[in-house]
């Protein structure tokens, strides 16, 4: 069974893990949101509308770049966090067990019943 068998039985996976994978998917757009912002600032504080564009635009790239960078690294510590939890090991009988036939005992128990009334 490869790696990621293993994974697809985690009792984690799903909408357990849904707000883990909801904050790594903001990490990029906030971060080009909020640095277009600061860069908007600081370019019309420095050289007017015409700064405030350029502060703009360079603030974009910036926020792009880091977001990337910080998605990446907390991908990265999140499967560092995977690999540290133990896997709960999933319950096989052995083939015995399994083949063996199961004999019901129902018509003895409706017998029963019937003769008590």
């Amino acid at each position: 069974m490869n790696e990621s068998d293993n994974r697809a039985k985690r009792s984690d996976d799903g909408m357990a893990s849904m707000g883990r994978w909801l904050a790594v998917s903001s990490e990029l757009p906030c971060a080009v949101i909020a640095l277009l912002l600061v860069g908007q600032i600081i370019g019309s504080s420095i050289s007017g509308p015409s700064g405030g564009i350029l502060g703009a635009l360079l603030g974009a790239l910036f926020g792009f770049f880091f977001g990337v960078y910080s998605v990446f690294a907390t991908i990265r510590y999140f499967d560092r966090l995977e690999t540290q939890i133990p896997k709960s090991r999933v319950y096989m009988p052995p083939m015995e067990e399994i083949l063996e036939d199961v004999v019901f005992d129902l018509d003895s128990t409706n017998d029963d019943e019937s003769d008590d009334e």
